[in-house]
């Protein structure tokens, strides 16, 4: 598994308050289809609803820092 996917999963679960195996879940899908991908499939991914609710609201934020104001 690369670095990076492991880093992003880890600060993803340190903000988000996840379980080490969503930590590791997260990581896997990092890993496995990129930071992008993760992000454009999110609702694909059997997460539970809760993290599920936590990453959509970060995958907003992100979505507006990248638009231009």
């Amino acid at each position: 598994m690369k670095d990076g996917a492991i880093e992003t999963a880890y600060w993803l679960g340190e903000l988000l308050e996840t379980t080490p195996q969503e930590q590791e879940e997260i990581a896997h899908l990092l890993d496995q289809h990129g930071t992008s991908e993760f992000w454009m499939r999110l609702k694909e991914w059997k997460f539970s609803d809760e993290l599920y609710t936590k990453l959509h609201f970060v995958s907003e934020v992100l979505k507006n820092l990248k638009e231009p104001t």
